[in-house]
């Protein structure tokens, strides 16, 4: 009995189109109203994003002990923080709206910051492509904020190479096309 499972022809036709790359992709970005030049960002975000990933989820169990043995049941979906990385323009454009992101947070000479959320979180929007630029796979993340934007690694020895930074954001949930 002949099996299908090493079908060569088979697996081309399953992944058809020669599948997805990890490369075709595209992150759009949105910033609070107290970010200045938000739209100039917002249009050189897409271009400057060089890394991001799809995000994931987790169901929690929910452990109930019941005669000295463990009984698990699903419990609350989490999201874990996202990341990105980001090249630099020569202005630091994105970084600098980052840095007043994180500053109308909670500033750093006057310890306040903006305290309704809606005032702080923002929509983010990522987004698979196929190799023609289609669409394939849309997570819209929600109530999304940045946490921590990393240093800048400055190095004389850092030839042909330009400069990037990582950000990770919080986010309440995500929408996805399933």
């Amino acid at each position: 009995m002949a099996t299908t499972f090493f079908n060569v022809n088979e697996f081309k036709n399953t992944l058809n189109d020669g599948g997805i790359r990890p490369n075709q992709f595209s992150v759009q970005l949105t910033f609070p109203a107290f970010v200045t030049n938000a739209q100039q960002v917002v249009r050189k975000a897409p271009f400057l994003i060089s890394v991001a990933e799809l995000p994931g989820s987790t169901v929690n169990p929910a452990i109930v002990f019941y005669r000295g043995r463990e009984v698990k049941f699903a419990g609350d979906r989490i999201f874990p923080p996202w990341t990105i990385t980001i090249l630099n323009d020569r202005d630091m454009s994105i970084r600098r709206a980052m840095e007043q992101w994180l500053n109308g947070v909670d500033d750093l000479q006057f310890k306040r910051g903006v305290l309704p959320p809606a005032s702080y979180q923002c929509q983010l929007e990522v987004r698979q492509l196929d190799r023609n630029g289609l669409q394939r796979k849309l997570y819209v993340l929600q109530g999304a904020f940045p946490i921590d934007v990393s240093p800048i690694g400055l190095d004389f020895g850092a030839n042909d190479t330009i400069s990037t930074f990582s950000v990770t954001w919080q986010y309440q949930d995500y929408i996805t096309d399933f």
